[in-house]
């Protein structure tokens, strides 16, 4: 099964403690505006689940879903190489496994360029914030094109960003994000890196290539569009601290099983490496049952050693003046509502989650993957707005 994996090694940089910058006690976020972000990560399928009866049918519930939850931005991938808004009309499909948590069941089509202005439009009109991130997804018909390299993907931003200032300005955007969780996305360009270095295992010759092609598109978004924030996205693997790339922002996505001692005792590798990770059910029950043993026994030593990895990306963060968020995060990258599938130890992984996130100064905090209206927890109202509250008030 071919998903992005990120390695289990440790924090060494992780200190514990943020860097002080003189005795003013100098706090980058309090300038912001907002000054926390809480987050919810809606991608794609805000755009692609839109037909009657679906997750996103009613923009309007769901926009005043996220705010009564306490959320106040909004993490959308607008398909930059999809949409072409000046043709909004234009009818897009899509292929889909059936047990896919974001992108849905069946086959589906629409006007995805009407969708997205429609769903800009009210959003804005609620003065909630945005994000925009790129997942570059090849399962749509026509094909979203797939850059090979992030020179030609800021091709494409800089020419949909024209359109995109035309139709709704940028009040409210926080940031770009030019790939989604670089460089497992997109597929092509990962197979393409490949091929140039040898690998994805920040080898040397691997971290000087992405330093400068990453830098060169960065800079190039910088210089053509200087009232944006720019980015990649990405795992929370500590040897990025190594890799000298100049965002403006560092959305760190931390997953637990980047801890080998979770991946043994879970076996969510071995699991789906026979069986289709999006079309069947049978590895489910086992899979969960081992998440909830893994919880139970090494809960406080998994939150240890994630707790190392946010020290050492927050102290990166303060370093280059980036300020840290985490918009997908903590426990599983991988789960879904399915009486198969207990989700107990999840959400109070998520519960620790924002105090952590308070501890190393985040600006930006997301309490798990799922806060899309198609799964349950999205109902428990009191759950999200007590851990939204707690973030927004530190």
């Amino acid at each position: 099964m071919d998903y992005p994996k990120q390695a289990g090694i440790n924090a060494k940089r992780s200190g514990g403690s943020l860097i002080s910058h003189g005795d003013g006690g100098f706090d980058m976020r309090e300038a912001l505006n907002p000054k926390r972000l809480t987050i919810v990560m809606w991608d794609h399928s805000v755009i692609i689940r839109h037909n009657p009866g679906d997750s996103w049918e009613d923009y309007d519930k769901t926009l005043d879903e996220a705010v009564e939850r306490g959320y106040n931005t909004i993490r959308i991938d607008p398909m930059p190489g999809l949409i072409d808004l000046t043709r909004p009309e234009r009818y897009i499909s899509k292929s889909s496994e059936p047990y896919h948590p974001w992108m849905g069941g069946g086959n589906s089509g629409g006007p995805y360029g009407e969708w997205l202005i429609e769903l800009m439009e009210k959003l804005l009109e609620r003065n909630l914030n945005y994000a925009l991130s790129a997942w570059w997804m090849p399962s749509f018909d026509p094909p979203s094109p797939q850059p090979l390299g992030l020179s030609t993907a800021v091709d494409v931003w800089l020419e949909f960003l024209c359109e995109w200032e035309k139709r709704f300005g940028f009040a409210g955007c926080v940031w770009v994000d030019l790939v989604n969780e670089y460089p497992h996305f997109p597929s092509e360009c990962r197979q393409w890196l490949i091929d140039k270095t040898g690998g994805l295992d920040f080898s040397p010759a691997w971290n000087d290539f992405v330093v400068e092609d990453a830098n060169a598109a960065l800079d190039r978004m910088r210089r053509e569009r200087p009232e944006l924030r720019y980015m990649l996205s990405i795992h929370g693997d500590p040897r990025w601290i190594d890799v000298p790339v100049e965002m403006d922002c560092l959305d760190v996505h931390f997953y637990a099983d980047a801890d080998p001692r979770w991946t043994a005792r879970t076996r969510f590798d071995e699991l789906v490496d026979s069986r289709s990770l999006f079309t069947k059910t049978d590895w489910r029950a086992e899979f969960s049952d081992r998440c909830a043993k893994s919880h139970d026994a090494m809960k406080y030593m998994y939150r240890s050693r994630q707790r190392a990895k946010l020290a050492a990306f927050a102290e990166l963060a303060e370093r280059t003046g980036a300020p840290l968020t985490t918009s997908e995060s903590w426990a599983s990258w991988y789960y879904i509502d399915s009486p198969d599938m207990d989700w107990k130890w999840l959400l109070e992984w998520a519960e620790w989650s924002v105090e952590d996130a308070i501890d190393f100064k985040m600006w930006g905090w997301t309490p798990h993957n799922y806060c899309q209206p198609h799964f349950e927890n999205w109902r428990d109202v009191e759950w999200h707005r007590r851990l939204t509250e707690r973030f927004l008030n530190s």
